[in-house]
């Protein structure tokens, strides 16, 4: 009982009973509309046969008299018309021909009507009827019978009735066969919700493969399932990733601290330890600070003040910032930087993008090493570089270095917190721009492509 009321209150039910109560009363008015067509256009054949015939037997009665009128209505008497009747109402109220039209007598006139007759067994017909008064005071009425017509009517009421009848079944039938593929399609999502939320994030909506609605649906929730376990999944990375990064400067923190409180210690020995945990705390806090900015970008709240921004003009800024210290530490630093790049997005991120990557080229590249930091537009696309010829990151290691806290192996020991390339990233993809890592031959290539809203030809060096 429970599937059947499930089975009638489903969308797909209803829509296919609302479509089957409107093809319905179509099919009703359609069929009206033929019967009524129909039986104005043989109602009015009988109406022009039956004025015909009158007026060629006035014709006979003006140029032969009531002699002819009689001969000629004999002879269509003799040939038994089918359909044609004939009467004559004498003055005296005597009616002469083939049907008994005595109801007639006092309604009959020039204009064609319908009257119910009578025939000679008693039984009832539907006539159209016309009278025509002669000279002599007789009248003359001739009726076209007019069974045909109704039997037309019937028919055609009985073939639209038939309609009506396998439209209602047809359309309860596809009702309930639609709902129950809908229903099914439902429940199925139904059960990967249920399952989820008894926590296998893991399940996804199964795609028929029809790219109906039902499967842009799923695909659209299927992605939405997969962002949210990304994001989980990011959470307890992070968590786990904090409980190890940090657990080396808590740990010299407490070490400090306690030696500082366990002997006996002068003034300046204090200090000096209250000194090493203050810059043990401002690395703490710098972590969280940049793991709190990273969680901000990815969840996309700058997103809403994305305005143009001359890219060129950014870039050349944070080169020119990074350029005496890259070259104070004995590397070489090119830039170049086509002008006149404009793209949509966040200027103060996009500065950050590249004051991370030039930070980064200039921590893991030794001395000596070249970097070079070029930017160009084509086809509406603007490309960003960044090259140096240091150690590189292995193949298998680029996709990984976006991770927070991630660190190559050989690079460990260099200063940082494994938190630069996280932001390089989330920047990269709240623009929608794609990054790159490659390998320079030797040393590495990071390569940012997004969309240009202008790439005029302005070259700024």
């Amino acid at each position: 009982m429970s599937d059947l009321r499930n089975l009638v209150r489903s969308t797909g039910f209803r829509f296919a009973l609302y479509y089957t109560v409107v093809f319905v009363v179509s099919v009703a008015a359609i069929g009206w509309l033929v019967e009524v067509a129909v039986s104005d256009a043989l109602r009015g054949q009988a109406r022009s046969w039956a004025e015909g015939e009158i007026g060629a037997l006035v014709d006979e009665f003006v140029h032969g008299g009531r002699a002819d009128l009689d001969a000629a209505l004999a002879g269509r008497l003799q040939r038994g018309e089918a359909r044609l009747h004939y009467a004559i109402i004498e003055t005296d109220g005597r009616v002469t021909g083939d049907t008994n039209l005595v109801a007639l007598k006092a309604r009959a006139d020039t204009r064609a009507r319908e009257f119910e007759d009578i025939n000679a067994d008693r039984s009832n017909r539907t006539v159209v009827a016309v009278a025509q008064t002669l000279s002599d005071g007789t009248r003359l009425i001739v009726t076209d019978d007019l069974s045909g017509v109704l039997a037309v009517q019937a028919i055609i009421r009985r073939v639209f009735g038939m309609a009506l009848l396998a439209s209602v079944v047809l359309g309860v039938a596809l009702g309930a066969l639609l709902s129950g593929a809908f229903l099914r399609r439902v429940d199925a999502i139904n059960r990967t919700a249920e399952a989820i939320i008894a926590g296998d994030l893991g399940r996804r909506i199964d795609v028929a493969g029809t790219k109906d609605d039902f499967d842009r649906l799923a695909w659209t929730l299927n992605r939405m399932l997969d962002r949210i376990s990304g994001l989980i999944e990011n959470v307890r990375q992070v968590s786990n990733d904090i409980a190890h990064d940090l657990r080396t400067p808590l740990t010299r923190l407490q070490h400090g601290l306690q030696q500082a409180a366990s002997r006996p210690s002068t003034e300046a020995d204090f200090r000096n330890a209250i000194d090493r945990a203050n810059v043990e705390i401002g690395e703490i806090l710098d972590v969280f600070s940049g793991l709190l900015r990273i969680a901000q970008i990815e969840a996309g709240a700058r997103r809403a003040g994305f305005r143009s921004v001359d890219l060129s003009s950014a870039l050349r800024t944070v080169a020119e910032a990074y350029a005496p210290a890259i070259e104070d530490s004995d590397r070489s630093f090119v830039y170049d930087i086509e002008g006149g790049i404009l793209v949509k997005g966040d200027k103060e991120l996009l500065m950050q993008l590249f004051s991370n990557l030039c930070e980064n080229a200039l921590q893991h590249t030794p001395a000596g090493a070249t970097i070079e930091v070029r930017l160009s537009a084509a086809a509406g696309q603007a490309e960003i570089s960044f090259t140096d010829n240091g150690p590189g990151i292995p193949p298998e290691e680029r996709e990984k270095v976006f991770r927070r806290f991630y660190r190559v192996e050989k690079s460990r020991s260099a200063v940082g917190n494994g938190l630069g390339l996280t932001l390089v990233g989330a920047v990269a993809e709240l623009h929608g721009a794609l990054i790159v890592l490659s390998d320079n031959g030797p040393g590495l290539r990071v390569t940012i492509v997004l969309a240009a809203l202008s790439d005029g030809p302005n070259p700024e060096r």
